[in-house]
Protein backbone atom coordinates (compact mmCIF):
# COMPACT_ATOMS: atom_id res chain seq x y z
CA UNK A 1 0.00 0.00 0.00
CA UNK A 2 1.38 3.37 -0.97
CA UNK A 3 0.99 6.33 1.35
CA UNK A 4 0.04 9.73 -0.07
CA UNK A 5 2.76 12.36 -0.03
CA UNK A 6 2.94 14.32 3.19
CA UNK A 7 1.59 17.83 3.11
CA UNK A 8 4.11 20.48 3.89
CA UNK A 9 3.32 22.98 6.59
CA UNK A 10 5.20 25.79 4.90
CA UNK A 11 2.71 28.56 5.66
CA UNK A 12 4.63 31.13 3.60
CA UNK A 13 4.19 29.00 0.48
CA UNK A 14 0.43 28.82 1.11
CA UNK A 15 -0.04 32.55 1.70
CA UNK A 16 -1.03 34.79 -1.17
CA UNK A 17 0.44 38.25 -1.72
CA UNK A 18 -0.99 40.69 0.89
CA UNK A 19 -1.85 43.36 -1.69
CA UNK A 20 -3.72 40.84 -3.83
CA UNK A 21 -5.69 39.62 -0.82
CA UNK A 22 -6.76 43.17 0.04
CA UNK A 23 -7.57 44.13 -3.57
CA UNK A 24 -9.67 41.03 -4.25
CA UNK A 25 -11.50 41.40 -0.95
CA UNK A 26 -12.26 45.05 -1.73
CA UNK A 27 -13.44 44.19 -5.24
CA UNK A 28 -15.93 41.69 -3.81
CA UNK A 29 -17.16 44.19 -1.22
CA UNK A 30 -17.17 47.36 -3.35
CA UNK A 31 -17.43 46.15 -6.92
CA UNK A 32 -16.77 49.43 -8.74
CA UNK A 33 -13.10 49.55 -9.78
CA UNK A 34 -12.80 53.32 -9.37
CA UNK A 35 -14.10 53.07 -5.78
CA UNK A 36 -11.76 50.14 -5.11
CA UNK A 37 -8.79 52.28 -6.16
CA UNK A 38 -10.01 55.15 -3.94
CA UNK A 39 -10.36 52.74 -1.02
CA UNK A 40 -6.87 51.34 -1.64
CA UNK A 41 -5.43 54.88 -1.66
CA UNK A 42 -7.26 55.68 1.59
CA UNK A 43 -5.87 52.47 3.11
CA UNK A 44 -2.32 53.48 2.13
CA UNK A 45 -2.85 56.81 3.90
CA UNK A 46 -4.21 55.03 7.00
CA UNK A 47 -1.15 52.80 7.15
CA UNK A 48 1.10 55.86 7.41
CA UNK A 49 -0.20 56.22 10.96
CA UNK A 50 1.98 54.01 13.22
CA UNK A 51 -1.13 53.07 15.24
CA UNK A 52 -2.46 51.14 12.20
CA UNK A 53 -0.83 47.85 11.20
CA UNK A 54 -1.61 44.85 9.03
CA UNK A 55 -1.42 41.34 10.49
CA UNK A 56 -1.09 38.64 7.79
CA UNK A 57 -2.45 35.23 8.81
CA UNK A 58 -3.00 32.64 6.09
CA UNK A 59 -4.83 34.38 3.27
CA UNK A 60 -6.33 36.97 5.57
CA UNK A 61 -5.10 40.49 6.18
CA UNK A 62 -6.29 42.05 9.43
CA UNK A 63 -6.04 45.82 9.67
CA UNK A 64 -5.47 46.45 13.38
CA UNK A 65 -6.04 50.04 14.47
CA UNK A 66 -5.16 51.12 18.00
CA UNK A 67 -8.06 53.22 19.30
CA UNK A 68 -6.72 53.68 22.84
CA UNK A 69 -4.16 51.85 24.96
CA UNK A 70 -5.22 48.20 25.14
CA UNK A 71 -8.12 48.60 22.68
CA UNK A 72 -8.09 47.95 18.94
CA UNK A 73 -10.50 47.97 16.03
CA UNK A 74 -9.99 45.25 13.44
CA UNK A 75 -10.97 45.20 9.76
CA UNK A 76 -10.75 42.01 7.74
CA UNK A 77 -9.70 41.35 4.14
CA UNK A 78 -9.80 37.65 3.36
CA UNK A 79 -9.56 34.96 0.70
CA UNK A 80 -10.34 32.14 3.16
CA UNK A 81 -13.15 29.67 3.59
CA UNK A 82 -15.34 30.29 6.66
CA UNK A 83 -13.38 27.61 8.58
CA UNK A 84 -10.04 29.13 7.55
CA UNK A 85 -11.22 32.59 8.52
CA UNK A 86 -12.44 31.33 11.91
CA UNK A 87 -8.99 29.77 12.53
CA UNK A 88 -7.28 33.02 11.55
CA UNK A 89 -9.50 34.96 13.98
CA UNK A 90 -8.46 32.58 16.78
CA UNK A 91 -4.80 33.10 15.88
CA UNK A 92 -5.34 36.87 15.76
CA UNK A 93 -6.94 36.79 19.22
CA UNK A 94 -3.87 34.97 20.59
CA UNK A 95 -1.56 37.49 18.94
CA UNK A 96 -3.52 40.46 20.30
CA UNK A 97 -3.48 39.00 23.81
CA UNK A 98 0.28 38.47 23.57
CA UNK A 99 0.85 42.13 22.73
CA UNK A 100 -1.30 43.35 25.62
CA UNK A 101 -4.61 44.10 23.92
CA UNK A 102 -7.53 43.89 26.34
CA UNK A 103 -10.41 44.68 23.98
CA UNK A 104 -10.88 44.13 20.24
CA UNK A 105 -13.87 45.15 18.18
CA UNK A 106 -15.01 45.05 14.59
CA UNK A 107 -18.21 45.57 12.69
CA UNK A 108 -19.84 44.34 9.51
CA UNK A 109 -23.13 44.60 7.69
CA UNK A 110 -22.72 40.96 6.63
CA UNK A 111 -24.58 38.64 9.04
CA UNK A 112 -22.37 35.71 7.94
CA UNK A 113 -19.65 37.04 10.25
CA UNK A 114 -21.90 36.13 13.19
CA UNK A 115 -21.65 32.45 12.19
CA UNK A 116 -17.87 32.77 11.81
CA UNK A 117 -17.67 34.38 15.27
CA UNK A 118 -19.57 31.39 16.67
CA UNK A 119 -17.23 28.98 14.86
CA UNK A 120 -14.21 30.47 16.66
CA UNK A 121 -15.44 29.45 20.10
CA UNK A 122 -14.16 32.80 21.38
CA UNK A 123 -16.20 34.92 23.82
CA UNK A 124 -17.48 37.37 21.22
CA UNK A 125 -20.32 39.72 22.12
CA UNK A 126 -22.53 40.57 19.12
CA UNK A 127 -24.72 43.68 18.99
CA UNK A 128 -26.95 44.84 16.16
CA UNK A 129 -27.41 48.52 15.39
CA UNK A 130 -27.43 50.81 12.36
CA UNK A 131 -24.52 52.67 10.85
CA UNK A 132 -23.36 54.44 7.72
CA UNK A 133 -22.29 52.02 5.02
CA UNK A 134 -21.14 54.10 2.10
CA UNK A 135 -23.77 56.82 1.80
CA UNK A 136 -26.61 54.82 3.38
CA UNK A 137 -27.72 53.90 6.89
CA UNK A 138 -27.89 50.11 7.13
CA UNK A 139 -28.09 47.40 9.79
CA UNK A 140 -24.61 46.62 11.12
CA UNK A 141 -23.33 44.08 13.58
CA UNK A 142 -20.67 45.01 16.11
CA UNK A 143 -18.44 42.27 17.46
CA UNK A 144 -16.52 42.85 20.68
CA UNK A 145 -14.16 40.60 22.56
CA UNK A 146 -12.53 41.37 25.88
CA UNK A 147 -9.51 39.38 27.04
Amino acid sequence: MELPPQETMDVAAQQDDPVRIVERSMRRAIGDEQNVQKAMAALVEMLKNPANKFVHLGNTMFLVMVKQPGAVEVHTFSEESPMGLAKNFVDLAKYLQNIGVKKASTYSEDIRFKKIAEMTGLPVKVEQSTGMVGAQMRPVYKYTMEF
